[in-house]
């Protein structure tokens, strides 16, 4: 790279600054898509009779990558039709034991969410 100016010298660090924040964006996305499909997965189904209108493994959602106070997030989760009833399944009642498949999810996807953040921050994207 050759610089010829402070005005050029700017431009540059600009351009490298905003590449960077592009790659890390995507990286952040793919790692949410990981855990997403992961969650999905993991998640169990109950094969009783149920009132509930949908199973919460059809109900999982991330939101964009948003920034917030530097840091870029994009949260997974449950929707409002199923999210309340979560808790019941991964923690366990007097009733049934706990599952513990969220938690369980975030260990096994750890390793692949840190792996394509490097990627992206490496190879860029």
């Amino acid at each position: 790279m050759t610089v010829t100016g402070e005005a050029d010298m700017l431009a540059k660090i600009h351009a490298l600054e905003m590449g960077v924040q592009k790659d890390a964006r995507a990286a952040v996305k793919d790692g949410a898509e990981i855990f997403k499909d992961a969650l999905q997965a993991d998640t169990p189904v109950w094969s009783g009779e149920t009132d509930a209108p949908e199973h919460m493994k059809d109900d999982i959602q991330a939101t964009g990558v948003k920034t917030a106070g530097g840091t870029l997030t994009s949260d997974i989760g449950y929707g409002t039709t199923t999210g309340y009833r979560v808790h019941f399944p991964n923690s366990g009642t007097s009733k049934q034991d706990a599952q513990h498949f969220v938690e369980e999810t975030q260990e096994h996807t750890r390793g692949p969410i840190l792996a394509a953040f490097i990627n992206h921050l490496k190879v860029g994207g």
